[in-house]
């Protein structure tokens, strides 16, 4: 019996969407792992190996085989895809035969796409379907991208940001850069460092950043967090506001700002009319942030519509999975 699945292995969490069930497993792309290449061994993957982060030594290691959106440990991302299917199927299932649609970053090379490929074979996928994730998010969110007006979509992910002008179901420009919420978090933890002498744990940047980021200067957000004192060595806390991660969230999403202009440049100029007449659409776990929109409007002269970020990619992903049919147009352009 053939199971179908929508799929992304993303550079910060694992997701899969199980026709007839629905979404199965959200989970951190993350490993746990044990002992030296030789012997390796598989302590804990997803949640459990998160648990483990930042609370253990020795020779045991948590790691995410998934960076900047693309694989960069191949033996360890099937380890940990085989691990997360064996949730997902019941025991009854010995060797599914499964096919899926996987949600990948837009513009990855031959050489990244057949990784995907080579990695979800040998955890079990018996057929696997790429499909740009921008793709898959305007999908689910029933943007009509089989027209000849041209869409502007943006999704600011956990490693990459996509950026697409989609007409007639076909990309008139992209470009996927590497700046995402990883990104972010790890400027959060150095600008800690460098303005409190504050060493954080594991984690603690990427709190500060859902609590506090925000592209308003006058935001009053603030968070009370603990961490290890640079120079005392000794456990100290501090409030850090949105006013002082203020310049990371211009910075980062100002670089975001530069590369979207610079897609919309290379557009025909009826294509550019589309957009400003339409707007930006937004997508994705990092673009919920106060003042995006604003901030957006001033840097780019346009409207911006944003979108629930667990209704996007993998739903999209999902649907055509549903109704191949329908977007059988759509797939013969990928």
């Amino acid at each position: 019996m053939k199971q179908l699945i929508a799929l992304k292995l993303g550079s910060t969490m694992t997701t899969i969407f199980k026709q007839g069930e629905g979404l199965v497993l959200k989970e951190p792309s993350m490993i746990a792992i044990s002992g030296s290449l030789k012997s390796m061994e598989i302590k804990a993957v997803g949640k459990d190996a998160k648990r483990m982060q930042g609370r253990i030594g020795g020779s045991t290691n948590v790691v995410y085989p998934i960076n900047n959106g693309v694989i960069t440990d191949s033996e360890l991302a099937t380890a940990m895809l085989k691990a997360f299917l064996r949730k997902v199927f019941p025991r009854r299932f010995f060797k599914p035969n499964i096919k899926a649609i996987l949600c990948a970053p837009l513009g990855i090379s031959l050489k990244e796409r057949k990784t995907f490929e080579k990695v979800c074979y040998n955890a079990g996928i018996a057929d696997v379907t790429i499909i740009p994730a921008i793709i898959c998010s305007a999908v689910g969110d029933d943007i009509a991208v089989n027209t000849n007006t041209g869409k502007l979509l943006v999704n600011i992910g956990g490693g990459t940001t996509n950026i697409a002008v989609m007409a007639m179901n076909n990309i008139v420009s992209g470009i996927n850069i590497s700046i995402g919420g990883t990104s972010i978090d790890k400027a959060v933890e150095n600008l800690v460092a460098e303005k409190f002498n504050l060493r954080l744990g594991d984690g603690v940047a990427q709190k500060i950043k859902e609590e506090t980021l925000s592209l308003l200067e006058s935001d009053t957000a603030s968070i009370e967090v603990q961490g290890i004192n640079i120079t005392t060595k000794e456990n100290e806390s501090k409030i850090i506001t949105s006013k002082d991660i203020y310049p990371v969230a211009t910075y980062y999403y100002g670089k975001i700002a530069e590369a979207i202009s610079g897609v919309i440049n290379t557009c025909p100029p009826d294509i550019i009319n589309d957009i400003k007449r339409e707007g930006l659409y937004l997508f994705g776990s990092n673009s919920e942030v106060n003042g995006i929109a604003k901030f957006y409007k001033n840097k780019l002269g346009i409207n911006v519509v944003t979108y629930d970020h667990n209704r996007t990619d993998i739903i999209g992903a999902a649907k055509i999975l549903d109704n191949p049919t329908q977007y059988q147009d759509l797939l013969k352009s990928i």
